[in-house]
């Protein structure tokens, strides 16, 4: 019900999809493969042959292509487009092919819920699949179903039924399939949050700002963009926690968070990083434009209220990612800077 969470289940599951597509295609068209072999040997020669030859060479020719080509896909919509033309094909296939034989028998019965059942195992949306088998049902029974040798009137509709019931049964499974799926994906999107969030202040964690460093580091090196580091300490913190108790210094610290989350870019890292410690990472920013940032969220902690405390402070070091500095390198130069802030008076910055 929520678009973009949806979208992001899609974008998660799609490589999943797609994997299934081509195996489901290379099954198809193996199976099919399977039939026209079969009907070289009983019916090779004869006209039904040469007729129903080209239809079925077609979609094992289609089923190949997209096992060879749907792992290059790379968006959900691409794939949507595949699946239902598939889809259609394959309904469309069978119609043309039973339309070559002058009489039917029942088997003919079976290949159309085989088929049903085929167009719902691809992962489509539901709502193509469920116009594409009703489709492809009434064009059955409005055709191909006639030519069924000693058909009574109550068995045609016994058919009808029976169809009726697969096709509910297809999507009530989907439906349950699909609920599943999207209940384990919210599942572990919970897990993965919560094990990259520090639970009192409800920012990344250390572990998560480091893999962020690694990556925009190699980045940074790679295509020599700038990257900044921010390090800002809470000044006096120990003192609140002494004074006031732990629950008001937690206070402190969700409040400052919040103050930074503020003041910076979507774009921008930030988590705490230890004790009354947060480091805001900086993507495509030079050490000039960091310390503006680190300016502008001094002066917004200041103004800040904290549970009726005054005077509550910080601290910041920031320094700029050069060419030979390694993830350490900065870390040591960004705190080297902090501890120079605190030990000038606090409630500064240091670039």
């Amino acid at each position: 019900m929520d678009k973009s969470i949806e979208e992001e289940f899609l974008a998660d599951s799609l490589s999943g999809s797609i994997k299934i597509t081509s195996y489901i295609a290379l099954i198809f068209g193996s199976i099919l493969g399977f039939f026209l072999l079969n009907s070289y040997f009983t019916e090779g020669g004869t006209s039904l042959f040469l007729r129903t030859t080209p239809i079925r060479l077609v979609f094992i020719f289609t089923s190949m292509v997209i096992f060879l080509t749907a792992k290059r896909l790379t968006k959900q919509r691409q794939l949507v487009y595949i699946l239902t033309f598939y889809q259609a094909l394959m309904a469309v296939i069978y119609l043309l092919t039973l339309k070559q034989y002058s009489s039917l028998n029942y088997f003919s019965i079976l290949g159309l819920m085989t088929i049903t059942l085929a167009i719902y195992l691809l992962p489509n949306r539901i709502i193509l699949s469920q116009i594409i088998t009703v489709l492809f049902s009434i064009a059955f029974f409005v055709d191909p179903s006639r030519k069924l040798e000693g058909l009574q009137p109550h068995e045609f509709y016994r058919i009808i039924a029976y169809q009726a019931i697969l096709l509910i049964y297809c999507n009530i499974n989907h439906c349950w399939a699909e609920t599943t799926k999207r209940k384990t994906f919210m599942a572990k999107r919970e897990l993965s949050a919560l094990s990259s969030k520090d639970p009192v202040t409800g920012v990344y964690n250390r572990s998560k700002f480091d893999e962020a460093m690694d990556r925009w580091i190699s980045f940074s090196k790679r295509y020599g963009h700038p990257l900044s580091l921010i390090l800002l300490d809470i000044d006096n913190f120990k003192q609140v926690n002494d004074n006031y108790g732990h629950i008001v210094g937690d206070s402190v610290l969700k409040n400052v968070a919040a103050a930074v989350s503020k003041s910076i870019r979507d774009t921008d890292i930030f988590a705490r990083w230890g004790g009354d410690e947060f480091a805001i990472l900086l993507p495509n920013t030079n050490v000039r434009q960091a310390r503006k940032m680190a300016e502008r969220i001094r002066k917004c902690i200041n103004s800040s209220s904290f549970d009726n405390l005054e005077d509550i402070t910080c601290s910041f070091g920031v320094a700029a990612y050069e060419e030979n500095d390694t993830k350490q390198s900065l870390l040591r130069k960004v705190d080297d800077l902090l501890l120079r802030a605190k030990t000038s008076g606090k409630n500064i910055v240091i670039s």
